[in-house]
């Protein structure tokens, strides 16, 4: 198979896949308040199709990874970063069922989610830039952009259900706390 049929198989996967994911997750949480563990299941393999569809962008087919970017010295540490935020900000939830939305106690707002409401997205998002930085194509614009709309379906599904299940509680927590970056409001 060649680099260019793997990239563009990769990518049809990961944009078919994802919106029909991305319904059937929002269906969950309006029916059930929850998701399933097929819903959980669905979230963690559209975003394994994602990277997927980075790694053909980066790599292609090959067998033998492509030599490093002149700034790898900048992409390793912002991959380390990226991991290190979105695994500290997953673990804050404490349980895999919590993060996978499977199992909602509660409103999450400590930690780094005083100062972002979706730190483990910044995490990844790190990570992405990062391993694009390191491995940088002409191809890698493709993977940003396609992380940024990623992420953004997936906070809007996310935050409908946050308002329907917390309600003013994530409303005023909405007005304290950026979505992504920022310095979060006093109050």
């Amino acid at each position: 198979m060649t680099d260019t049929t793997a990239r563009i198989i990769s990518g049809l996967l990961f944009l078919v896949f994802s919106p029909l994911c991305l319904w059937w997750l929002r269906r969950e949480y309006k029916q059930q308040g929850k998701l399933s563990w097929f819903g959980s299941i669905l979230h963690v393999v559209m975003y394994g199709f994602h990277g997927m569809f980075c790694g053909m962008l980066a790599w292609g087919a090959g067998s033998a990874l492509p030599p490093m970017s002149e700034f790898a010295w900048l992409g390793i540490p912002l991959m380390v970063i990226g991991a290190g935020i979105m695994f500290y900000a997953m673990d804050l939830f404490q349980k895999f069922s919590r993060w996978l939305g499977s199992n909602t106690p509660g409103l999450q707002i400590n930690g780094l989610y005083r100062y972002s409401r979706n730190p483990q997205f910044v995490g990844y998002g790190l990570l992405i830039l990062g391993f694009f930085i390191a491995w940088w194509n002409s191809l890698s614009w493709l993977a940003i952009l396609s992380y940024a709309a990623l992420v953004y379906a997936v906070t809007l599904v996310e935050e409908e259900h946050l308002i329907r299940t917390y309600g003013e509680s994530y409303r005023e927590y909405c007005q304290r706390v950026p979505r992504y970056l920022g310095l979060p409001k006093r109050s």
